[in-house]
């Protein structure tokens, strides 16, 4: 190597480690990260067709953590909503998508699909707060006869 190189490149060096400053001092802090959602579900309409008015924050009856739920059978037209609550214990603000999917299984996917889709909602859950959203599950007024459609309803954070 070139020594005119070598020395121009020993020049930057130096300058770099000196414009890099000196270290006074430096801490880490370590932390965990917990779930900031508390979340229950609601079927508006479960003993009949929903009314299309009641809203979710409305709703005064039993709310659950989650647990299948069969509603029976729905006729084209129908529908139920579907509700969401979010209790954010955190303090900030945190976006979700509530959903509802189709799922794979007893050889009827295409028919299921047809007849109610994906809905699906967005929003934020303000800090310290608690949150309504929910979908309308609706059959398709052309669906064909099915048995056993199962919806998959879930909530995502972020």
């Amino acid at each position: 190597m070139n020594k005119k190189y070598m020395f121009g490149l020993m020049a930057l060096f130096a300058v770099s480690i000196v414009a890099a400053g000196y270290l006074v001092n430096s801490f880490a802090i370590t932390t965990d990260v917990y779930e900031p959602f508390e979340v229950e579900y609601a079927i508006l309409g479960d003993a009949g067709n929903w009314d299309g008015e009641e809203t979710c924050a409305e709703y005064d009856g039993d709310w659950s953590e989650g647990t299948d739920v069969d509603v029976g059978g729905l006729y084209a037209g129908e529908d139920r909503k579907v509700c969401v609550k979010i209790n954010n214990l955190g303090e900030g603000d945190v976006d979700y998508t509530f959903a509802g999917e189709v799922a794979e299984g007893n050889g009827n996917y295409d028919e299921c699909d047809a007849a109610f889709g994906s809905p699906s909602v967005s929003g934020t859950a303000s800090g310290a707060d608690t949150t309504y959203n929910g979908i309308e599950v609706l059959v398709a007024d052309g669906a064909e006869p099915v048995d056993d459609c199962e919806i998959e309803v879930s909530l995502i954070r972020g």
